[in-house]
């Protein structure tokens, strides 16, 4: 596409303004698609997750986690492998469990028959109301029998443990008579810690039976399954059995057979399965009959009397119907006596939020020790950690020893790849538990950082040259022990200190909200040495900026590292918070140290990270180009108060934002220009991806806060419609990003602080109406004095980046500044025949002009 000719130029705002008016739903979303189909439920020791393509349950972990501890060696120190450093990975124990139904004279698998996808879930916490609890539903039809699989990680079992119930109903007018109902249980107990998203081995597994109980145990740990329910067969098979002795086999043949009991004496094997037979008989037309297995993990194999009595104790005498009864009832109590759903929102709205704050609550750790074996991964194999027993006191393994995860927030749920604790993402989500009314809970959240096992790196070779002060936040994330952790690739570590400023607006937030002060009071000393202090000593004296680091897209080091937009933006609205708080706990000279730094930072951001229409850039070296610095990140500054969302900052960025970031699919923003920016260029930003030009649920939610308070209601509207019109389409899962062509869910799901928090404080901000300057104001934009040039590339250009997608693939068109904003912008389907017609209004002026 050519350069638009500036002899028209003018031109195009009152072409596209008219075509605004008369087409304000020229560039619609795309309609939501279905594409989220397993759904997890966690009560913070484990997790389980319901595949409603495959039609069966196909994971469960040991832990809600996804890695224990780095490895040690002998002296104590990380092992590094290939550069890498070496972890204890959770293991996933199942390879799959389903149920079986005979019924009209057959027999099958459920697991073959179409699943109800409108009418599956989420169980609802009360009648008439959509999902809110942590109950998964599989709803499928056999003849006039409505089945329906429940499954959940029940809340008051404080172990990594399961429960899968069927619920079968009869809808027809006639009673079905001869109804079984058939489980099937393959769990991996072997060899191997291969990650939490692959299956252990499944060798050298044993299987015993204690009246209907079942124990299958081998290298990682017993796994214990209580039928819920009068049992007829007790059955046991190794997948190299054939014919009536494989489990498997009797009912998917279709017969009448029944599965045969296990008598055999225990023996170690490869491939166990287990399974039950419940023989319900007859069905009355209208009635419904129930059978279930509840399941329970403990990583020492000779532990199964233990696990035994765990589900004993919990279970008793109740059958699945009462127990899946008692789940749901738990979570309406949640529903009714904590949660706070914002002010004015819709039905389908008040959904999302109910159902947010049950992901909250099953993505935050509730354990807080665990039992080790002697073995890492097989026999011979040698496991060391650095914890302490319950008692305190050194231990030799095998053992169980306490950890510090109680409390973590992780940043996703199973099946996303993220279930580790983020400072980042964790930030966001104790601040949405503390709107929510989640006191308790946003509570641990929070005392988690300041209880874990941080400062790790503050000796490292990269971090040398900063003089790096004692600190308390990750600088990137944690293990599920509570033991502060990054990653690696090519470019070396993630270190990243954006934790600290978003930490101290959450503790402030969580303070405000909920009115409780004995955290800050208990932790103050930390709070102001190892966070708000270590974070004043990060501050570059050259540029007024936090030094570079890898910031929210996690850019690593070695030369990657970036004075970034948001880490700077994060530590000036921090360290306002952090003032409050000090001026609280009459510390004055560090509240007036902590204000007069956040100022500082927010006038550096204003005179140094500003292109010349007054756009905030991703950062430093970027903007030092001239071009390819879009980062829709930058939401932040007007989200959290720094600058005036009506103000010339604001309007130049957030008009910046829809012209290049705006999604070609949906109503949000891709979160920055990485991926098509600096052909020729790449030194200044290599990292570019898929990942950069995904529409992000997370700047789209904080994009849409500043649009709203900058008095854009109809773009914000947008926003919030379609992020709750995706989730309600995947059971009221928050996604992190959707596809930018198609709008269909991309990478993980569900998001827990980057989805359901972030909604949860949209909706907030939107009931609350109010603003909330950082340091009591906005900064005064009065006292700058650059003018905006409109020759200065990436400050309204005519010329696309280059490298930049092409118009027509739906990214956003460079333009002048004078054009874009509002919700009727020049991207994404339909973008072209909009630009042909300003095109074609600029080539009738250029003729009149030369006189023709």
């Amino acid at each position: 596409m050519q350069p638009v000719p500036r002899l028209y130029r003018r031109a195009v705002p009152l072409v596209l303004t008219l075509l605004c008016a008369v087409a304000p739903g020229a560039r619609a979303e795309v309609a939501v698609q279905r594409t989220f189909l397993r759904l997890p439920s966690s009560n913070g020791h484990g997790a389980v997750m319901l595949d409603l393509e495959q039609k069966k349950v196909t994971h469960f972990r040991e832990h809600l986690f996804a890695t224990e501890e780095p490895v040690i060696d002998v002296t104590g120190a990380d092992v590094f492998s290939g550069g890498q450093p070496q972890v204890v990975h959770t293991r996933d124990l199942l390879f799959d469990a389903f149920f079986g139904l005979r019924s009209g004279g057959t027999q099958r698998w459920l697991n073959t028959q179409d699943a109800n996808l409108e009418a599956s879930g989420y169980a609802p916490w009360a009648p008439g109301k959509t999902a809110g609890t942590g109950v998964a539903m599989l709803v499928q039809k056999v003849g006039t029998l409505e089945v329906t699989t429940y499954v959940f990680a029940p809340q008051r079992l404080s172990h990594a443990s399961f429960v899968m119930a069927l619920r079968v109903r009869n809808t027809g007018t006639a009673a079905v008579t001869g109804v079984s109902v058939f489980s099937l249980h393959n769990f991996h107990l072997g060899f191997g810690r291969p990650g939490v998203m692959s299956e252990t081995d499944e060798n050298g597994e044993t299987v015993e039976l204690s009246g209907d109980v079942f124990s299958e145990k081998g290298f990682a740990g017993v796994l214990v399954a209580k039928p819920l329910g009068a049992v007829a067969k007790k059955a046991a098979w190794l997948g190299t059995a054939t014919g009536s002795a494989n489990g498997y086999n009797v009912v998917n043949g279709g017969g009448l057979q029944d599965l045969q009991d296990y008598t055999a004496q225990p023996a170690a094997g490869t491939g166990w399965a287990t399974g039950y037979q419940f023989n319900l008989g007859d069905i009355a037309a209208g009635a419904e009959k129930w059978a279930g297995v509840v399941f329970a993990h403990h990583a020492n194999p000779e532990s199964g009397a233990t696990a035994r009595q765990w589900l004993s104790d919990w279970a008793g005498t109740s059958d699945a119907k009462a127990l899946v009864e008692a789940e749901l009832a738990r979570w309406g109590g949640i529903q009714t006596d904590l949660v706070k759903v914002p002010a004015g929102v819709s039905e389908d709205e008040e959904s999302l939020v109910r159902q947010s704050a049950v992901v909250l609550a099953m993505a935050q750790v509730r354990e807080s020790d665990a039992f080790l074996r002697e073995w890492l991964t097989k026999d011979g194999e040698a496991r060391r950690t650095r914890f302490k027993g319950v008692d305190g006191k050194p231990v030799t393994l095998p053992a169980t020893v306490k950890h510090a995860a109680k409390g973590a927030v992780l940043a996703s749920l199973p099946p996303g790849q993220w279930t580790y604790a983020w400072i980042r993402d964790g930030a966001y989500a104790a601040a949405a538990m503390a709107t929510l009314g989640l006191r308790s809970d946003a509570r641990d959240a929070l005392a988690y950082y300041l209880q874990a096992d941080s400062g790790r790196f503050r000796d490292w070779r990269e971090l040398q040259s900063y003089n790096m002060p004692p600190y308390i936040i990750t600088l990137t994330r944690y293990h599920g022990f509570g033991v502060e952790e990054t990653d690696f690739n090519d470019s070396g570590p993630n270190l990243e200190f954006d934790g600290f400023g978003l930490f101290l607006w959450s503790l402030r937030h969580y303070e405000r909200t909920t009115g409780e002060l004995t955290l800050v009071d208990e932790h103050w000393d930390t709070v102001s040495t190892k966070v708000a202090d270590a974070l004043l000593a990060l501050i570059d004296p050259e540029t007024g900026l936090v030094r570079p680091d890898s910031s929210i897209w996690e850019t690593h080091w070695n030369g990657r590292q970036r004075s970034w937009a948001y880490t700077s933006i994060t530590a000036a609205r921090g360290l306002c918070d952090a003032a409050v708080l000090a001026e609280r706990k009459g510390d004055a000279d560090r509240a007036l140290r902590y204000r007069n730094a956040g100022m500082s930072i927010r006038r550096a951001l204003a005179e140094k990270l500003t292109d010349a229409n007054f756009a905030l850039a991703s950062n430093l070296e970027e903007l030092k180009t001239g071009r390819g610095y879009w980062d829709a990140a930058v939401f932040d500054a007007f989200a959290f108060g720094l600058f005036d969302p009506k103000g010339k900052i604001a309007t130049a960025t957030l008009r910046g934002m829809d012209l290049r970031l705006s999604s070609p699919a949906g109503a949000g923003w891709q979160r920055n220009d990485d991926r098509y920016d600096h052909a020729g260029g790449a030194d200044v930003s290599p990292w570019g991806s898929e990942y950069d030009s995904a529409e992000w649920v997370i700047v789209s939610l904080r994009g849409e806060m500043a649009k709203r308070l900058a008095g854009d209601t109809a773009r914000a509207d947008r926003v919030l419609a379609w992020v709750k019109d995706q989730s309600l389409k995947n059971y009221l899962a928050v996604a992190e990003t959707y596809d930018e062509n198609t709008g269909k869910y991309k990478f993980n799901a569900p998001m827990v602080g980057f989805g359901a928090g972030a909604y949860v404080l949209a909706l907030a901000q939107r009931a609350d109406g109010k603003e909330d300057p950082a340091c009591g104001a906005y900064f005064d934009e009065s006292t700058l004095t650059k003018e905006p040039d409109a020759g200065t590339p990436d400050a309204g250009t005519e010329v696309p980046d280059a490298g930049t997608k092409p118009p027509d693939a739906g990214t956003p068109v460079q333009s002048d500044g004078d054009v874009g904003g509002g919700g009727c912008n020049a991207t994404g389907p339909g973008a072209m025949a909009l630009w042909l017609v300003v095109a074609l209004a600029g080539a009738v002026l250029a003729l009149r002009r030369r006189g023709a």
